[in-house]
Formats: structure tokens, C-alpha cells, sequence
């Protein structure tokens, strides 16, 4: 029969895998969306987003945890949630009340992984299901987007731009999965304690990591990846190794870029398809090359740190050479590029060519050069300029289109303000920034807490590693839209949840440790004790000397099964149902807009095979669906004109201006009934004019105005 001992220590093994599951599963999650176009496209992610959700309703009533959570933790969580519920509260005001709810059921996602995963207890299994599982993930997606430019003839989603961007959907954000994937890397590859054939693989898997980073051709990514590096080595226990395998990874990938530099349709775009096939097949031979190069390197690394005792002073002193050749290279190398530019009066002009964007970026290799915003400046600006008007509270979650329709300065599309925090100014007016930046503060605190404290962990580099890459996310999406990304937003708060709840895991197990020695020497102390005083009074207290050890002995592992029995039994079960309802019902509210668009699109398809009746069927099912939508009314209408039905189009399109009444096309799309079939030109040329107003750069509704001028 097994010791009870042996059974807690079985029972808390078994937990503990079981722990795994969700974190697994999470990363998996990221993995599917970053191949459906990131996770951005409603009508792709939805699937995945429920099937998550309901299986965090699940885990709910598993999720068993000793160590309670930190209180920075709870209030980062509670910050999160009031700005959750402001974002779906803003749905009462908003411009675009179907866009709002969008907008809220992605937060509310966003809070849902954080928490339920921040609450789940990680130990090192679960830290590397994490990092592992995010290397096979980013390594996966690297390699996909990496073969649009070795193998093009193959796989050609990168035949429009020469910057890659494919399966994420945007360069950007591929760049900074990279920068998250990279750091992993180096704590994998650096970690001496790591077999040596995982840190191998781990270092080739940086190959193509690192050329699918450098094809995005991202400042922003680059702007990350120092932020990430930075943060790694500056904190990280294995600086030496992760500074070699950096090293056998970008020297290799360097000196092929180096080599290829050339080949210009790897570098700018092309629409010659025989050319650009040959020069890819000639960079991917050499990146096999690359990789087998970096595989060598790294093996023989891990086998000579592990074979040879090095002393601790020459690991220091190995240290203190590399940061000195690093910051020789970083600052007096920058400081000759500056002076053989121009020194200061260089600077001056890219400063002002940062605010002004007078210099083009273009999509080739050479805008890594050049300093510009990229029109964010300009779109922050329209931020501000719409926060005057709703500085309270905003537009409504996800409503900034609306505001860029207001505000442009210059024609173009743009949904996101390009920095999270004018995007929050601008939709949630000045509480819901406050809210934002008072849980984002908090969940850094809780992710990071004393970074100088545990440098006894074995893994701390993993913990590093996962932390410089939130905070990366965090930095970059001060500039650009992160956010609206579900993958790369997904794998932020798993990377951000691990972390924190590792830290409070370990900070408990280490005081359960330390309290249960303590208590272990107090009841040998007190045992001993009453030996010498039975022993000296005589041969019956002797007797009863070897009496009370058994009965102390039957009495702790009473109490021991007692403890166990407790901690089978669920614990808080009206938390536990309130939190699952609460995930069933955020999963519930995906459904209805996923349908919608799926109706509508339905509707579409029918239309453009000319049987319109179906079509108005799907349409007007859509519309009910989501009842807050314009876009289903806007087709409706559109289909009602095409049966001759123009009074029921009309009736239609008024019900689209009362529920939307900010959206100039709906007053577009009403004039031009009004005008072309109804020959209403008053009414018409109020509606043109209402368009104009929300939107005065739009060509289309000046022209109607111009041709109805009397």
C-alpha cells in the first residue's frame, strides 16, 4: 500500500499535468488563428474563438489552485474587466453599435485567457508547454511565409508585395510573432540544463524565424526586437549562452543576405514571375545551408557547455566581453553612421521627416533606411481631433473609421488609429483610456514584480523569454493595431498568464516548503523533549515513549487524507458556475455577428447567380441576426431595388440612418435612390449633404452635390 506521502505527492503530479491542457490548448489556438488571417477576419476566427471559450467553461470546474493569486494580479484583473464592460457599455452611444459589440466580444476574449489562465497554477510543465509549444507554432508560420520568397512558384502569397505578411495578413504583426518567437529561442537555445538536441532544434528553427522577420521589412519589428532583446539579456541566467546561440543563428542568416544582396526581387517587388522563382530557389538552397550551419554550431556550443566545467569567473568575464563588444558595436557603430551621414544635421532631417512624412517608405528592403510615421502621426491626430468633440466618453468601442472618416486629411481606408491608446481616446473618449492604462500597468507589474528576484529558478530564462515577449507586444502596439489581431492578442495574455501565475505558483510552493520543514523540526524538537523527560521518569514512560510517535504518526495521516479529501471536492461552486455561465454566454455572443456575415455573404453569392429572391431571404435573415448592422440593410435595399421594390428600399435605408445616423455611406446610398430612381431632388440633396459633412473628402457625394447645385 502506498505511503500517503507518495499519494500527495502522485495526486499533485497529476494535477499539475492536468494543468497543461488549457495552456496546450491555448497555443494551439494561436497556431490555427495565425493561419486565418491572424485572427482578424470575424467569418474565420469565430470557430476558434468559441471552441476556446467553451473549453475555458469547461476547465472552470477542473481548475483547482493552493496559492492564491497575487493581489496585483486580482486588481489587474478587476481594471480589465470595468474596461471591458465600458467598452460594452459604449454600445448605448455608439456610431456603430454592430462594430461596438465586435469590439467587446474581443476584449472580453482578450480578459477570459488572461484570467482563466492567470488563475490556473504553472509549474515548469506548464511554462514549457508554453515556450515549446509557441516554438513550434512560430516555427510553423515562419516557415510558411519564409516559402513565398524561397519556393514562389509554389506557394505565392508573396507576389503583390516584396514584404511578407502571409498567414498573419499583416507584416507587421508577423514581424513582432517573430520577435516573441526569437527570444524563445535564445532562452531555449542558451539554457545549459536544456538537452543539447532541443536546443539544436530550437536554434534551427531561428533560421527561419529570423529571415521571415527580416522579409517583413518592419522598423516597428525592429523597434520590438531591441525592446525584446534589451529586456532578455539584461535580466536573463544563461546571458553567455543566449549571446551564442544568437550568434549562431544571425551570422549565418546575415552572411546569406549579405551574400543575396543582389537578387532584387527578394528585396522589391517584381511582376517578373521567372526571374523571382529562380532567385527564390537560389535563397532557399543557401538558407538550407543557413540552417545547417546554425544546427553544427549550436551542438557542438551545447555539448562543450555541458561537457566542460567552466569556472564561474570566465563565465563573467565571457559576460562582460560580449555586452562590451555589444555596446562598442551598437553605440560607436551608430554614432560613424551618423557622422558619415551628416551628424546632427542628418538627425534634424529625419526628425522632421519622421513628422512630416515627406520621406516614402515604399515596400521594398530600403525603407528599413528611411524615417517615417507611415501616416500615423496624421491618423493620431484625427484621434485627438474626435476626442474634443466625445471627450468623455468616445465614439464607441471600434467606431474609428468613423472618426477617420471626419478627420482625414488625405484619402485611403483606415479602421484603427494605429496606436491602441489614441484608438481608446478616440472610441472610449478619456475613461476608457484610463481604465486601459490603468490594467495594462497592473498586468506588467504583475508579469514582471521584482526582476531582479528568483535568479535561483532553472527557468528563469523561459520566464524572461516569455516576458520580454508581452512586453514587446505591449511597445508595439503603442503604434500600430495590434490588437485588433486575435493571434498575436492571444498570445500575448497566455505569455502574460504563465508568467504571473508561474511566479505566484513558485512564490507559494517555496513558502509551503519552507513552512512544512519548519513545522517537521518543531515536532522532532517537541518529540525529543518529551523522550528525555519520559526516559527519565522511568521504564513506563519509556513504553509510553514508544506509544505516542504511532499515534502522532496516525494522527498526520489522518490529517494528511483529510487534506486530500478536501482538495477533491469542489470548492466554490457559485463562482465556478457564475464564471462558466459567464464563458458560455461570451461564446453565445460571437454567434450572432459570425452568422450574419455568413448569411450576407450567402445572400451575395445568390444575388451574383441572379436569384435575387433567395438572396433578399438570406439578407433579411442576416439583418435579424444582427440587428445592429447597416451592412445587411445597406444589401437588402440594394436587392429590393433590383425586384423594382424601391418604396420598400426606401423604408430600408431610413431604418439604416435612425440606427446608424453617423455613417455617411447609408446617406450616400439613400440620396442615390432618392435622386436616381425616385427623382426626390430635394430630399436627395439633403442626404448628399448630410454624406459630405460625415465624410469631406469623399469624391462621390461632392459630385452628386455639384450635378444637384441649381
Amino acid at each position: 500500500m502506498e505511503s500517503p506521502s507518495n499519494t500527495t505527492r502522485v495526486v499533485r503530479q497529476t494535477l499539475g499535468a492536468r494543468n497543461t491542457a488549457p495552456f496546450a490548448l491555448a497555443v494551439a489556438g494561436v497556431g490555427v488563428l495565425s493561419f486565418l488571417s491572424g485572427g482578424y477576419i470575424l467569418a474565420r476566427s469565430t470557430p476558434v474563438v468559441v471552441a476556446l471559450l467553451v473549453g475555458a467553461a469547461v476547465w472552470v470546474w477542473f481548475l483547482r489552485r493552493r496559492t492564491r493569486p497575487s493581489l496585483v494580479f486580482g486588481a489587474a484583473l478587476a481594471a480589465f474587466a470595468v474596461f471591458t464592460a465600458w467598452t460594452g457599455l459604449s454600445v448605448v452611444w455608439s456610431y456603430g453599435p454592430d462594430l461596438t459589440w465586435n469590439a467587446f466580444n474581443l476584449t472580453a476574449f482578450y480578459l477570459a485567457v488572461v484570467a482563466v489562465l492567470g488563475l490556473t497554477s504553472v509549474r515548469g510543465l506548464q511554462l514549457r508547454t508554453v515556450a515549446y509549444g509557441y516554438l513550434v507554432v512560430a516555427t510553423a508560420v515562419a516557415v510558411y511565409a519564409f516559402l513565398g520568397k524561397g519556393l514562389p512558384d509554389v506557394v505565392t502569397h508573396a507576389h503583390t508585395y516584396a514584404r511578407l505578411d502571409s498567414p498573419v495578413g499583416y507584416w507587421n504583426v508577423l514581424a513582432v510573432m517573430m520577435v516573441m518567437g526569437i527570444v524563445v529561442v535564445l532562452a531555449v537555445g542558451g539554457d545549459r540544463s536544456t538537452p543539447a538536441w532541443l536546443r539544436t532544434l530550437a536554434a534551427a528553427g531561428g533560421v527561419p524565424m529570423c529571415l521571415t522577420f527580416f522579409f517583413t521589412f518592419s522598423r516597428g519589428g525592429w523597434l520590438a526586437l531591441g525592446v525584446a532583446l534589451v529586456l532578455y539579456f539584461a535580466f536573463t541566467t544563461a546571458r553567455l549562452g543566449g549571446v551564442v546561440t544568437l550568434a549562431a543563428v544571425a551570422a549565418p542568416v546575415g552572411l546569406v543576405l549579405w551574400r543575396l544582396r543582389g537578387l532584387g526581387t527578394l528585396f522589391t517587388e517584381t511582376t517578373d514571375d521567372a526571374l523571382r522563382t529562380l532567385q527564390g530557389h537560389t535563397l532557399l538552397r543557401w538558407a538550407v545551408a543557413a540552417l545547417v550551419v546554425t544546427a553544427g554550431v549550436q551542438l557542438v556550443a551545447a555539448l562543450l557547455q555541458t561537457s566542460v566545467r567552466w569556472p564561474r569567473w570566465s563565465t563573467v568575464a565571457a559576460g562582460a566581453a560580449v555586452l562590451a563588444v555589444a555596446g562598442l558595436v551598437v553605440f560607436g557603430g551608430g554614432g560613424l553612421f551618423v557622422q558619415r551621414h551628416g551628424g546632427a544635421q542628418w538627425v534634424r532631417g529625419k526628425a522632421h521627416s519622421l513628422v512630416t512624412d515627406q520621406e516614402s517608405s515604399g515596400n521594398g528592403a530600403g525603407r528599413l533606411l528611411t524615417v517615417t510615421s507611415s501616416g500615423r502621426i496624421p491618423v493620431w491626430r484625427e484621434a485627438l481631433s474626435q476626442s474634443r468633440y466625445a471627450r468623455v466618453a468616445g465614439t464607441g468601442a471600434g467606431t474609428f473609421s468613423f472618426s477617420h472618416d471626419r478627420f482625414r486629411t488625405s484619402t485611403g481606408v483606415v479602421l484603427h488609429a494605429h496606436s491602441q491608446w489614441f484608438n481608446v481616446l478616440s472610441e472610449l473618449g478619456v475613461v476608457g483610456l484610463a481604465l486601459f492604462a490603468v490594467a495594462i500597468a497592473l498586468l506588467v507589474v504583475a508579469l514582471v514584480g521584482n526582476p531582479f528576484a528568483g535568479r535561483d529558478d532553472p527557468l528563469r530564462p523561459l520566464l524572461v523569454a516569455l516576458q520580454a515577449g508581452a512586453i514587446a507586444f505591449l511597445v508595439h502596439m503603442s503604434w500600430d493595431w495590434d490588437w485588433d489581431m486575435a493571434a498575436i492578442g492571444v498570445l500575448a495574455f497566455v505569455f502574460v498568464a504563465a508568467c504571473v501565475s508561474y511566479r505566484t505558483t513558485r512564490a507559494g510552493d517555496r513558502r509551503r516548503t519552507e513552512e512544512r520543514a519548519r513545522r517537521e523540526s518543531e515536532d522532532e524538537a517537541r518529540a525529543a523533549e518529551t523522550a528525555a523527560e519520559e526516559v527519565e521518569a522511568g521504564e513506563a514512560g519509556t513504553a509510553e515513549v514508544g506509544l505516542e510517535p504511532k499515534a502522532r504518526d496516525a494522527g498526520r495521516t489522518r490529517s494528511r487524507e483529510a487534506r486530500q479529501t478536501r482538495r477533491r471536492r469542489p470548492q466554490n461552486w457559485g463562482l465556478r458556475v457564475v464564471a462558466s455561465a459567464a464563458l458560455v454566454l461570451l461564446a453565445v455572443s460571437w454567434l450572432p455577428p459570425y452568422l450574419s456575415q455568413r448569411a450576407e455573404n450567402s445572400a451575395l453569392a445568390a444575388a451574383g447567380d441572379g436569384r435575387v429572391p433567395a438572396a433578399l431571404d438570406r439578407v433579411r435573415s442576416a439583418a435579424r441576426l444582427d440587428p445592429l448592422a447597416v451592412s445587411p440593410l445597406l444589401t437588402q435595399a440594394t436587392l429590393l431595388q433590383q425586384l423594382g421594390q424601391n418604396r420598400a428600399a426606401l423604408a430600408v435605408l431610413r431604418k439604416a440612418a435612425r440606427l446608424q445616423p453617423q455613417d455617411y455611406e447609408v446617406w450616400f446610398s439613400l440620396g442615390e435612390l432618392q435622386q436616381g430612381v425616385l427623382g426626390q431632388s430635394r430630399q436627395a440633396r439633403a442626404s448628399f449633404t448630410r454624406a459630405l459633412a460625415l465624410n469631406p473628402l469623399d469624391g462621390a457625394s461632392r459630385s452628386e452635390l455639384n450635378r444637384l447645385a441649381p
